[in-house]
């Protein structure tokens, strides 16, 4: 048996649909034999598209990949509500329009489902589906909805930064939406199906899912397990990315030998030395900030007033 592999880096995936998030993970540990490994942003085993992992000493970055923004691709179909908000749920409501009512939902370009579905963007209010991956007690909430235990899902706030409509097309007697939504973090797209069916009181559902961004990574730099297998096999590490790339969204300041040495024993700095460097990328109070000495990760930093004097303070320092 071969030894366990100290590899570190961020492997990017295009999960397939079918497998949850954890199983792909786990395929990623065996592919790469390796112990250490994690995920940053949940893909629901009905999607498919990027999913971004950390493996050995880089899941100290997971944190920073969390929060980042998401985006995806969805067809939405009007006319029924199914119990996991897909195609593999069962009908549980929603209403298909009959000739008249197609008829004026097609008027002017479809100008009434435009509306309805640009209507969402900006802050809104979402509920997750039971058969989410959102996390009750510590579990995915469609392991008890598969179970049928049923648990309460608290509603959230989350925002949708724009929707591109690529396609509205009149098919089986209702309306389909192909769509682009950029989104925050925590945003359930099934849901906005959902909630945009509902407002044109039909109801809907997500006939299809793919995530193709999150934060700075992008559905065309991932590989499937199957790619990621085979260069394994001969010998191709390329699927393993350095640990700084999971930090392409943090604004970037160069430190010298000596600050760095400091930064990483936790000694106090004064902000004086860095307001310049920080300044130049309008660096806020609680904003992280990556320091870098060469091509070497120091700490991300963020500046704190403490006793009416400023100071550099270390969130995490990278030995």
């Amino acid at each position: 048996m071969n030894p366990v592999s100290d590899r570190s880096g961020i492997v990017l995936v295009d999960k397939p649909e079918g497998m949850s998030s954890f199983a792909v993970v786990s395929r990623i540990r065996k592919i790469l034999n390796i112990k250490k490994a994690g995920h940053a942003g949940t893909l629901d085993p009905f999607a498919t598209g990027l999913l971004v992992i950390a493996v050995g000493k880089a899941t100290r970055v997971l944190r920073y990949l969390e929060n980042d923004n998401k985006e995806y691709r969805a067809v939405m179909v009007l006319g029924k509500i199914t119990s996991t908000g897909d195609t593999e749920g069962e009908a549980v409501g929603g209403k298909m329009p009959d000739e008249a009512e197609l008829a004026l939902l097609s008027e002017g370009d479809f100008g009434k489902v435009r509306e309805a579905v640009m209507g969402m963007v900006g802050e809104i209010t979402q509920v997750p589906s039971a058969y989410s991956a959102i996390k009750i007690a510590g579990r995915p909430a469609y392991d008890y909805a598969r179970k049928g235990q049923d648990v309460e899902i608290p509603a959230r706030q989350v925002t949708i930064h724009n929707i591109t409509i690529e396609k509205i097309a009149v098919e089986e007697g209702t309306i389909s939406v192909d769509m682009t939504v950029s989104c925050s973090k925590g945003t359930y797209i099934r849901t906005l199906c959902e909630d945009i069916g509902n407002a044109l009181g039909y109801g809907a559902y997500c006939r299809s899912l793919r995530r193709l961004r999150s934060g700075g990574f992008t559905i065309d730099e991932a590989c499937t397990l199957e790619e990621i297998e085979e260069k394994e096999r001969c010998g191709d590490l390329s699927s393993t990315r350095e640990e700084v790339e999971a930090m392409r969204n943090l604004p970037r300041i160069e430190v010298t030998k000596k600050e760095a040495q400091d930064l990483r024993n936790g000694k106090k700095l004064d902000f004086s030395g860095f307001r310049d460097r920080m300044g130049s990328i309008g660096a806020s109070e609680k904003m992280r900030v990556l320091a870098m000495c060469g091509t070497e990760m120091v700490a991300v930093i963020y500046e704190e007033e403490s006793d009416g004097n400023i100071l550099i303070r270390e969130e995490r320092v990278f030995a």
